[in-house]
């Protein structure tokens, strides 16, 4: 069911725990408020094995925490680019138009993590979105929840390090990389298959010449170097790649979100009319039985009639204010509008109701709401546009609501002199 639609940007990505995958080995950094086992061997990378062994290793984790998860280096694919200075979601949507010069030949769906400081070479990270996907299904079928998955060897980089260089190396491959403040300048990966042939070990030697030997150096060359990991450093999500399944859970849970706030404003205003009508009410037979009061004290009663009679004219406008029932308006527009359209922005004036939105066919919105039976004189309060990058069409459209006489009102309470 789909209401409203608001494009909202995802939340900054963080993790509660963060499962490292080493040779064969899955293992967990640490965090203090984990308790866990402190290591599961692996058969295969497969990611119902991968599930099930983080099950194991967290048996009393549930979908509450989030959790990252750092695959081995092996699994992503670097790209070197540079591009100028630009926000980070155009940065991303660019480098994907030159895909297919970067990565001739490749007809699956990737994912995409990249940082630049603009104008400067930097590496971009590719990965399966399949990979991602399968990964997320199979720990949310062991009741888990995968928030983001990240190369192992950016959990190297030390808290609050402007710049190191790092080395990573297990029993399948060597990567090396420089990094320098968010960003990765330099990606270098090489399996150990080709690092043993000759000609192959003398270019990656040749590549690692051009780092800046002057930094930092982090290197991990064994299982007991990742033994008792801290958790990463925060710049390192910059790098996270979010499975389909994680980025639907996320939009879902901001629109539940944004639900919740539109239903409270709601029944805050619902409180808030019921509230001033209360008070006038209760004001009123104060007032009565002050008259009351009064004339059992032999005190003029006319005037105090006459005061009550001022009083009822003055609340009049109050208590007969014509009640649009917005709650029930907003309920029927959500059993209404079907799930392929959205509105953005509801207007509600003078038992007029005017609603925007986006629709494939606001055509079709039009005929469901006059068949409405609260809703009449329903019409299109503007020209259909489209905008560029989206299939659905802006709309906006009026209506009325059917038993709701503001005119009457307007006359009886407030006539033009």
């Amino acid at each position: 069911m789909k209401l409203f639609k608001r494009k909202t940007k995802l939340p900054t990505i963080t993790c509660d725990i963060c499962l490292v995958i080493y040779n064969k080995v899955l293992l967990h950094a640490e965090h203090k408020n984990l308790v866990a086992q402190p290591d599961e061997s692996l058969y295969s990378l497969m990611a119902t094995e991968i599930a099930q062994a983080a099950r194991r290793l967290l048996p009393n984790t549930d979908k509450r925490h989030r959790l990252a998860l750092a695959l081995p280096n092996f699994e992503f694919v670097a790209t070197t680019v540079q591009l100028p200075i630009m926000a980070e979601p155009n940065l991303k949507s660019a480098v994907m138009l030159q895909i297919q010069t970067l990565l001739p030949g490749v007809t699956e769906p990737l994912l995409l993590a990249i940082q630049s400081e603009g104008g400067k070479p930097t590496s971009a990270l590719w990965l399966p979105a399949k990979r991602t996907e399968e990964l997320y299904q199979a720990f949310n079928k062991v009741g888990l929840y995968l928030t983001c998955i990240l190369p192992r060897a950016l959990l190297t980089i030390p808290r609050g390090s402007a710049s190191c260089q790092v080395y990573d190396e297990d029993e399948d491959s060597i990567t090396c990389f420089e990094w320098s403040g968010t960003n990765i300048n330099r990606w270098l990966h090489i399996a150990k298959t080709d690092y043993d042939l000759p000609e192959f070990k003398t270019q990656w030697e040749q590549s690692l010449t051009s780092f800046n030997n002057e930094i930092k150096q982090e290197g991990k060359t064994d299982l007991k170097d990742w033994e008792r990991l801290t958790m990463p450093t925060p710049v390192v999500y910059k790098y996270a790649f979010l499975p389909p399944g994680t980025v639907l859970h996320l939009a879902q849970v901001a629109k539940r979100r944004h639900r919740r706030r539109l239903q409270m404003a709601a029944v805050f205003l619902l409180l808030c009319t019921i509230g001033a009508i209360g008070a006038v009410i209760n004001y009123e037979q104060r007032l009565q039985k002050r008259l009351e009061n009064l004339t059992t004290r032999t005190v003029d009663a006319r005037k105090l009639k006459e005061e009550v009679a001022q009083i009822e004219d003055t609340i009049g406008p109050i208590k007969d204010f014509p009640q649009q029932q917005v709650t029930s308006i907003l309920q029927t527009l959500n059993r209404a509008i079907p799930k392929n359209s959205w509105i953005t922005s509801v207007r509600i004036e003078a038992g007029t109701v005017k609603i925007e939105g986006y629709s494939p066919n606001p055509a079709e919105l039009i005929g469901i709401l006059l068949a409405q039976p609260g809703f009449i004189d329903v019409a299109p309060s503007q020209a259909t546009q489209s905008e560029r990058g989206r299939s659905e069409n802006r709309f906006g459209i009026n209506f009325k609501l059917k038993d709701i006489n503001f005119k009457d009102y307007w006359v009886q309470y407030f006539p033009i002199q």
